[in-house]
């Protein structure tokens, strides 16, 4: 992985600031769904056993969308990175 997908994945580093080739590079290391609710997300990429786990961990502070805590499940429109807990990651296209 380069550099850049690091520093976004480990980092800090803002997921705005990926290229189109950086994204191709995250979503052949990481599990890739389609645009969709946060909890669908989790679900199909196989990060969460239920749409129930998914919805606790959301409620618990446990998901963050491009860095940023959620706090209710939403629609993702627009290519996206979700984080579960410290080290599992779905990249929404």
């Amino acid at each position: 992985m380069g550099i850049t997908v690091t520093a976004v994945l480990f980092g800090g580093e803002d997921f705005a600031s990926l290229t189109s080739s950086d994204l191709d590079e995250l979503a052949a290391e990481i599990p890739t769904v389609d645009h969709q609710l946060v909890t669908a997300a989790l679900v199909a990429a196989g990060v969460c056993a239920s749409n129930g786990e998914a919805k606790r961990l959301i409620a618990g502070n446990a998901v963050s969308v491009n860095g940023e805590k959620i706090t209710e499940d939403t629609e993702l429109a627009s290519p996206s990175l979700i984080k579960k807990g410290k080290n599992a990651f779905v990249l929404v296209r």
